[in-house]
């Protein structure tokens, strides 16, 4: 009966909602799942719609561009048991990000053995200047964990008018992360 039950949660992570799932490997130690139909952006894609200090490890799209997904570093030192300061730092960074920040999720979690800093939520940005009057609301899961004492994050976005059809994908997707440190 067990084997039966090991089986079939790890069949759940490669069908998810209908969609086909595939593994990406970082490194010998870091790897994850994405839906089969995304795409691993070019380093011109990713200049073009992302501004950012640091190369990404990875970066991925959906077919159409709606749907992103990162895995990013930040040499910021982190070592294990430092969870909260890390989890009140990224939450204060978040909320000045966004105009707006609906959280739905905030914790930390174990995933496949590794703690994790876990955001999930709604973030809104209000651009109202004599140059535009856009706005934009996001659904946007980010977890952090660390490597080799330091930060190493796992970023889902997409527009809030997906959330419901992309959610379960997103936690699908953040579940199946593997971090191993020697």
């Amino acid at each position: 009966m067990k084997k039966i039950i090991l089986l079939s949660l790890s069949i759940i992570p490669l069908l998810v909602c209908g969609q086909k799932m595939i593994k990406q490997q970082i490194n010998e130690d870091i790897s994850y799942m994405v839906p089969e139909s995304f795409s691993l952006m070019t380093k011109n894609d990713r200049i073009q719609k992302f501004v950012s200090s640091r190369e990404p490890l990875a970066m991925h799209a959906s077919e159409d561009g709606e749907i992103n997904l990162g895995v990013n570093w930040n040499p910021m030192q982190w070592v294990d048991g430092e969870e909260n300061v890390i989890r009140d730092f990224y939450k204060a960074s978040l909320q000045s990000m966004f105009d707006e920040v609906e959280f739905i999720q905030e914790d930390l979690k174990e995933v496949n053995g590794k703690k994790f800093v876990v955001f999930e939520f709604i973030g809104s940005l209000k651009s109202e200047n004599a140059f535009s009057t856009k706005s934009s609301r996001n659904y946007i899961y980010i977890q952090y964990t660390s490597y080799n004492e330091q930060v190493l994050l796992f970023n889902f976005g997409c527009n809030a008018r997906l959330m419901s059809e992309w959610q379960p994908k997103a936690n699908a997707i953040m579940n199946s992360v593997i971090v191993n440190e020697k």
